[in-house]
């Protein structure tokens, strides 16, 4: 990746950050509500406004932020942890438990991952845990079938053949020599993931089956926002380029790693 991709991505991470700094220093809290201050303009007091309640919008931002960071995060691991777990066992043993597995994660790609995940938020009803086991229901696939193809492909190396010769447990052969081997692709797809997590999070909350009122979340001030659009722009417009930056970043950054990795594969 350019130099200027790389500036790029620190230019669209510097949002981000300076919310959660200036946020940290000013000392507002997102949920106190000031009827006097209602969808007050940027100013000395609330830097960015406030919203509708007389909320400081600045501090919602930073909640926000923390809440998408916090969800992708914990969908990455836990789903990539399924999902290695399932595309590694599918890989190695082989049979009919890779064709079963297969198929399920074939079922599962069949349906536009968003519908998916709306569909199983809504099932499980709104909140936060569901709304993070509704997203790893969509997001283990691409882990497992990514690791199942990296398995397959080091089943026949010459230290798995060996090791297999050896009388060698699977799980250790697993865990001492397939993982680390098949980490780097798995940790730009976890990059990516975080970044398709994360617009996941927004848009479900602004469809309402997400994050809900109180809690702040960058979909729900979207959401909330649009309502008064004409009046209070900003209520659209911080969060979603908040949005727009983080996503951009990750996404820059996961390119990076990858160009990374693929040269250090190169040269090895």
């Amino acid at each position: 990746m350019s130099k200027s991709a790389l500036r790029l991505a620190g230019f669209c991470l510097s949002f981000p950050l300076l919310v959660l700094l200036v946020a940290a220093v000013s000392g507002e809290n997102s949920h106190a509500i000031d009827l006097d201050a209602v969808l007050h303009g940027m100013g000395s007091t609330h830097l960015l406004g406030t919203d509708a309640l007389g909320r400081d919008v600045l501090a919602r931002l930073s909640e926000g932020l923390q809440l998408s960071l916090t969800v992708g995060v914990t969908v990455v691991l836990f789903g990539g942890a399924v999902g290695i777990a399932i595309g590694m066992l599918a890989g190695w043993v082989g049979g009919w438990v890779d064709a079963l597995l297969m198929r399920i994660a074939d079922i599962v790609l069949s349906f536009p991952g968003i519908l998916l995940a709306i569909a199983l938020a809504a099932m499980l009803g709104p909140g936060i845990d569901n709304l993070v086991m509704a997203l790893v229901a969509v997001g283990w696939v691409g882990f497992a079938r990514l690791s199942r193809v990296q398995v397959l492909s080091l089943k026949s190396v010459p230290f798995v053949e060996a090791s297999i010769a050896n009388g060698t447990d699977s799980a250790y052969i697993a865990v001492r020599h397939l993982l680390p081997n098949i980490a780097a692709p798995l940790l730009v797809e976890a990059s990516f993931g975080l970044a398709a997590v994360i617009i996941g999070e927004a848009g479900l909350s602004f469809l309402g089956v997400g994050v809900q009122p109180p809690d702040a979340s960058l979909g729900t001030m979207i959401r909330e926002g649009t309502r008064l659009m004409l009046v209070s722009p900003g209520l659209v417009i911080w969060p979603g380029l908040i949005l727009f930056s983080l996503v951009m970043a990750v996404n820059l950054l996961g390119d990076a790693l990858r160009d990374k990795l693929d040269v250090r594969m190169e040269k090895t």
